[in-house]
């Protein structure tokens, strides 16, 4: 069985936090691209100054930042999206991100990178990954907090493997700061998923580039099959295979616009069992061949201004 290479490939950006700052990149393919390497099996935090901009890249585990100097441009699964400090994002596995900053700037700010696994079952269920990516502005006193309890995860990330406790600290930071997060949401209670199928969600975000079924979902929340894929079509207003074969595919495009990858590669990596199957899909979906999709998106930014 082909495995996933999950940014193995010397194509791949490194982002390791730490690498001296990046120079400024003109496309997303002037840089190769490398896994992100979490330094701890539990979650990496780090607080990073940059100049310049970043290279299109994604993450294995989720991030979330919280700006604390600077502004820019974050372009987050195509969109671009006005940052400043006080803002704070949340991003899944699924997600890919690059940022744009002024040349007169300096950009700081907080990163931890963390498993789905690390967070305790009530939170987990509580985290509404449906939202995600998610883009908030925190308030002036909740920024505040958020940067003491960022503060203490980077010094025991970085200095407290031997201290005891140091799993159970660690979670409980960043289950804070998530805290924190949830308590800024709107409410939604009417279109919000129900707590089994938000899990499955988390379920979903984490491993979609493995072979999964609606049977794997369904065990993974307590469920049959027949009635999780009830209640999640129910839920989301799709069945769950229709769910996780679009999340693969958009997986597949961000990768053909942002590496040099072989589409082969791609296929397996976005979790399509064979090139056949991801080729006829991916055509579905677009209206064209993974490879005409690429030499498309190369000449649309090659373009001059």
């Amino acid at each position: 069985m082909h495995m996933p290479v999950r940014w193995r490939m010397e194509d791949m950006i490194d982002d390791r936090p730490d690498l001296p700052p990046p120079r400024k990149h003109g496309s997303s393919h002037d840089m190769p691209m490398r896994e992100h390497i979490m330094k701890s099996p539990i979650c990496d935090a780090c607080h990073v100054r940059e100049r310049g901009s970043s290279v299109l890249h994604g993450h294995h585990h989720f991030l979330l930042t919280l700006v604390t100097r600077g502004k820019g441009i974050q372009t987050l699964n195509g969109a671009e999206i006005p940052f400043g400090v006080d803002d704070l994002f949340l991003l899944s596995p699924a997600d890919f991100h690059s940022h744009t900053i002024p040349d007169d700037e300096t950009f700081d700010f907080y990163r931890v990178c963390f498993p789905y696994e690390l967070l305790d079952a009530r939170l987990s269920e509580l985290c509404a990954l449906d939202r995600l990516p998610l883009h908030l502005h925190l308030p002036e006193e909740t920024a505040r907090t958020a940067c003491g309890i960022f503060s203490q995860l980077v010094d025991e990330s970085a200095h407290g493997h031997d201290r005891p406790g140091h799993r159970v600290y660690l979670q409980a930071l960043v289950e804070q700061l998530l805290i924190l997060v949830l308590r800024e949401l709107p409410e939604h209670p009417a279109s919000s998923p129900s707590t089994p199928v938000n899990r499955a969600l988390g379920y979903l975000h984490t491993h979609f580039h493995e072979p999964i079924s609606v049977g794997d979902a369904a065990a993974f929340v307590g469920y049959t099959p027949n009635y999780f894929n009830a209640c999640f079509r129910d839920q989301m207003g799709q069945p769950f295979g229709e769910y996780l074969r679009r999340m693969r595919l958009t997986y597949a495009e961000n990768l053909l616009r942002a590496s040099a990858l072989p589409v082969t590669e791609i296929a397996f990596e976005s979790g399509f069992g064979s090139l056949p199957h991801f080729s006829r899909s991916f055509r579905g979906m677009y209206g064209m061949s993974p490879l005409e999709y690429r030499k498309k998106y190369l000449e649309t930014v090659s373009e001059p201004i």
